[in-house]
């Protein structure tokens, strides 16, 4: 990983559209890094975190700063379904490759 590569931290519904819900972006030099995902980073109006209960938080290491997974792209998903208002945070571990 580049300090310039971007990381894009995401939340989504764990049954639906893989479309993000919410999504935040940080440089990888900041990284480890507290973000918090609400309705303001909402992908689209009728799709925001606020319309449902739990969702999937996961971070992508993107080396060209698009937000759409591409090979090389390192990422990682929290443990589990997170129940949003249940818990005052979760970990992230970026630890794969995609294919």
């Amino acid at each position: 990983m580049s300090p310039s590569d971007t990381v894009l931290v995401f939340a989504r519904a764990p049954k639906g559209p893989r479309m993000p819900l919410a999504v935040a972006r940080c440089p990888a030099k900041d990284l480890p890094v507290t973000i918090v995902l609400d309705d303001s980073q909402a992908m689209a109006p009728e799709m925001r975190m606020s319309r449902f209960s739990e969702v999937l938080v996961g971070a992508r290491v993107s080396r060209s700063g698009n937000p759409i997974s591409q090979t090389g792209d390192l990422e990682g998903l929290a443990d589990g379904i997170v129940a949003l208002g249940k818990q005052p945070s979760v970990l992230v571990t970026i630890d794969r490759v995609v294919p």
